[in-house]
């Protein structure tokens, strides 16, 4: 899918109780499209309540499906500049 297509998220999982790192959110992931951007994540919340957040991409379509799986969310990841 073209880049233009997808846009970049802030992506919150829900998972008390389990241990999450990269490896686990991929494999969490695997197959709805979305692209997970290595650099950033996951990173703690709310660890009491098993709560992270990862930076991605993705299409419209892959963020429907990736929001099936229960404990995600998408919110916009809006490109924030300094102000001079």
């Amino acid at each position: 899918m073209p880049d233009a297509v997808k846009s970049r998220y802030v992506i919150q999982l829900e998972r008390p109780g389990e241990r999450v790192d990269m490896e686990f959110v991929r494999a969490l992931l695997g197959g709805t499209g979305v692209e997970l951007d290595a650099e950033y994540g996951p990173v703690p919340v709310n660890p009491g309540l098993g709560r992270f957040v990862v930076r991605g991409f993705a299409s419209p379509e892959a963020r429907a499906l990736a929001e099936r799986i229960p404990g995600i969310k998408f919110f916009a990841d809006a490109r924030q500049q300094p102000v001079d």
